[in-house]
């Protein structure tokens, strides 16, 4: 008997609730063992259960199952931290076992380090993306075009950003991958620009590299407390008056004073 329940249910499980619900089983067949169902079913009934009991959900390939396992654990180490989320976690909200974890990532520390490429491939692709700045457009301009963009982009998606702020607070790798690859043409372009404006005499003599980097982290530090620290992320208004605020205090910022001249028009020697 125990026999016969056990092939019952991995039948059962086979064919699946909704074929039983679909197939035309009288009422009081339900309950036999399912061999004896199909068997009295008509051949058009046999087909359908066949047909049915194939699996509908798509297997995942290696590289699929892979990517899957990291877009939820990214997802995870975003709200919890990369300490936080632990590889039970992460199985259970990908639908998989541990020992799926494993197969793919030999340890912790390995999704760790493909949660870094993963992330910064998917970054590269966005600067990709990136018109490439004129060289006529100022500094000013290159600075709201980049501002616009990257407080845009994480008002739709903060999850860069919570995974930079715990980096910042756990063990700092994420974070300098990130600015070892950083390769956005906007940030190159705000860079050379302070540097054209200095040789000119425009702009006090400031790293270019350093004052780049602090305008980036103004920017998000904006973004944290705006999408990450507080339950109100306000609206485009909003990031568009905190960008024009931010933008003229780093150009007064830099800006080489002008030679007031003295009162009998002559300039200070």
């Amino acid at each position: 008997m125990g026999r016969r329940l056990t092939f019952q249910n991995r039948f059962l499980r086979q064919l699946g609730a909704e074929t039983l619900r679909n197939s035309s089983f009288p009422s009081n067949l339900t309950s036999a063992w399912p061999m004896t169902i199909f068997m009295s079913t008509s051949a058009v009934d046999q087909t359908r259960i066949l047909r049915n009991s194939k699996m509908t959900k798509k297997r995942l390939s290696q590289e699929e199952r892979r990517n899957q396992i990291i877009e939820v654990a990214i997802a995870l180490f975003a709200g919890k931290g990369f300490k936080g989320a632990t590889t039970r976690a992460i199985a259970k909200a990908a639908g998989v076992s541990e020992a799926i974890i494993f197969r793919h990532f030999a340890t912790k520390e390995d999704l760790y380090d493909a949660i870094i490429a993963y992330t910064l491939d998917k970054r590269r692709m966005l600067w990709e993306q990136e018109e490439s700045p004129q060289d006529s457009q100022d500094l000013e301009a290159l600075l709201k075009n980049f501002a616009q963009a990257y407080i845009q982009r994480n008002r739709q998606d903060p999850t860069f950003i919570r995974l930079m702020m715990y980096s910042a607070l756990e063990d700092h790798k994420f974070r300098e991958r990130f600015f070892e690859i950083n390769r956005s043409p906007l940030m190159k372009a705000i860079r050379l620009a302070i540097e054209r404006g200095i040789a000119e005499g425009k702009y006090r003599p400031v790293d270019p590299h350093l004052t780049t980097r602090s305008f980036f982290w103004s920017l998000m530090q904006y973004c944290i407390n705006r999408f990450v620290a507080s339950n109100r992320s306000g609206d485009e208004n909003s990031d568009a008056e905190m960008v024009n605020n931010l933008v003229g205090i780093f150009i007064l910022g830099i800006t080489e004073p002008a030679v007031q001249p003295l009162e009998n028009g002559l300039q200070p020697t």
